[in-house]
């Protein structure tokens, strides 16, 4: 565990002197109104764990340099847990953090388990993309029925993310013959070559390996499209202890984290430039590329995120990633607190 981008320091509070009792009584109740609005009052920081290599959770990055966090009124510490997503959930369950950003589809069977935390928010609407080789003949999700997939791990996102798709679409992902362990570069590299049956790239990172082989791929999904558009892909999570303890700290993560999101949107070029420290290999116009196309203002319309996890879970449940017992609506309404209502 490394520390990583240091947090802005929070300004120095000013006290407005005010003249007359009720101009006083008056400012005070609007300082006291725009604390619950806008921020958590509390000294004590808020440890946020990332693995650091999601460039679709950037959000917390642009929040960090650009200021939102203070803004927010919310001092909040930045670490690195360089690996697994399912370890950046471990620190939440565990005390060594307070929030973190994953992948939906990677956290609800370890959430399953009955960890202390709770979702509070979502980070974007969608960051994963399913490629095939134009050389495999493989043109849609059904074309894949009777061929083998590669993905980094078993019980990650690829493999959570593909199966739901590939049983919507009427084909059944059977373990062991489907869907096949093989590590992520190297995989990509033997599809190339013709090695595997069939090969995928996941995530928003495959926009590079498109631009050093134009024309070389084709999408066959998009989390952004078809049965899953308009449905969250990364979610906010926080230990169950602090969102009671002090919800409104919470909240203020949230609140920083969405409008860096909103940030991203409207300006992905420069919100590219002010990640591109921690993707060096990427050049500036790609990052800028990529992030325009995740959805980061997907928390902006009004939906149910108990409703979205409910979704998922029914999805998960269908294809065994989640127990036969799991009531998907209940396991939903347990695990999501809206902080921000």
């Amino acid at each position: 565990m490394t520390a990583s981008l240091p947090s802005l320091p929070l300004p120095p509070s000013r006290r407005t002197l005010v003249r007359g009792a009720a101009a006083a009584l008056g400012a005070a109740g609007l300082g006291l109104l725009g604390r619950r609005a806008w921020g958590a009052d509390n000294d004590k920081p808020i440890t946020l764990s990332w693995t650091g290599t999601g460039l679709c959770l950037s959000p917390i990055v642009v929040a960090n340099e650009l200021g939102y966090f203070t803004k927010n009124n919310v001092k909040v510490e930045i670490i690195n847990f360089a690996g697994a997503v399912d370890q950046v959930l471990e620190s939440i369950a565990t005390g060594k953090a307070d929030i973190s950003l994953g992948l939906i589809h990677a956290w609800l069977k370890p959430l399953e388990a009955g960890f202390d935390v709770k979702v509070v928010g979502t980070a974007h609407a969608g960051c994963i993309r399913v490629l095939a080789p134009k050389t495999s003949g493989i043109a849609s999700i059904e074309a894949v029925k009777g061929k083998t997939i590669g993905v980094s791990s078993p019980a990650g996102y690829g493999r959570q993310f593909f199966s739901t798709a590939l049983a919507r679409r009427g084909v059944n992902p059977r373990p062991g013959r489907a869907v096949a362990r093989v590590p992520g570069r190297p995989a990509r590299h033997r599809a190339e070559e013709g090695r595997d049956r069939r090969h995928r790239r996941l995530g928003p990172e495959p926009l590079p390996d498109e631009k050093r082989n134009p024309g070389a791929y084709l999408e066959i999904a998009n989390i952004l499209k078809g049965d899953f558009k308009d449905r969250l892909c990364c979610i906010v999570a926080a230990r169950g202890e602090l969102v009671k303890r002090n919800p409104q700290q919470v909240a203020a993560v949230v609140r920083a984290l969405h409008q860096a999101a909103d940030f991203i949107a409207e300006n992905p070029n420069e919100a590219g430039r002010a990640v591109s420290k921690l993707f060096p290999k990427v050049a500036q116009q790609d990052l800028g590329s990529i992030l325009s196309t995740i959805g980061y203002t997907h928390h902006a319309r009004r939906f149910d995120l108990a409703k979205e996890i409910e979704s998922y879970a029914v999805d998960l449940k269908q294809v065994g990633v989640l127990k036969k017992s799991t009531d998907p609506a209940r396991f939903a309404k347990f695990l999501t607190v809206d902080v921000l209502a």
